[in-house]
């Protein structure tokens, strides 16, 4: 019996896979799928998961909570977004114009937000309004990069051009817009170092 419901299980993600694999992304194998996925992938960009990546939107495979799909964004042609092998999240968002790299076996909480854009012009030109400036120029100091085995709890927000060293846990709620240093425990608006492991 235990069997044939591992079978179901997998039979049933297989539809979501294909919309990963339909969409351009890299899929890397035992890649796992729980509940809503969205994907916008910009032509010509790229969005890879390694193996063993979960996306997951199913409040059951959660000891918090899961309030919405897990989305993953490329904004513009050259845009990438990577997951290494062993990461999970749950019903996050991330959206990349430049670059977003996420290390092996990194956690990212319920309703986590990562974005390398600021999806808007910050400084309109005088006499101008930034609603019909379009989308900011993409540049390489943006790129969000987050090492091995990180921790980000749920509902933190991490922005453009922000590093977060290996192992280093990151505190429920966090506005992430500096760098974040190895082994530390970070949380706060703005996060900042409280502790080290």
């Amino acid at each position: 019996m235990r069997r044939l419901k591992t079978v179901l299980r997998r039979m049933a993600m297989l539809p979501r896979l294909i919309i990963l694999r339909t969409s351009g992304v890299s899929v890397g194998t035992n890649v796992r799928v729980y509940g809503r996925v969205r994907i916008h992938r910009a032509e010509g960009s790229t969005i890879s998961l390694a193996s063993n990546v979960v996306l997951n939107a199913d409040a059951r495979r959660n000891t918090l909570e899961s309030r919405g799909p897990v989305i993953l964004k490329t904004l513009s042609p050259h845009a990438l977004l990577s997951i290494g092998k062993d990461s999970g999240m749950t019903s996050a968002t991330i959206s990349s114009a430049s670059e977003i790299s996420i290390g092996d076996r990194v956690l990212i909480g319920a309703g986590v937000l990562i974005t390398d854009s600021d999806h808007h012009v910050v400084r309109p030109p005088t006499g101008m309004h930034r609603r019909y400036l379009g989308f900011p120029p993409v540049r390489a100091g943006d790129r969000v990069r987050i090492a091995d085995d990180v921790f980000i709890g749920a509902r933190s927000i991490v922005l453009k051009g922000v590093s977060i060293g290996a192992r280093s846990v990151i505190g429920a709620g966090s506005v992430v817009v500096n760098d974040i240093p190895p082994d530390v425990i970070a949380a706060g608006n703005p996060c900042r170092v409280l502790g080290t492991l």
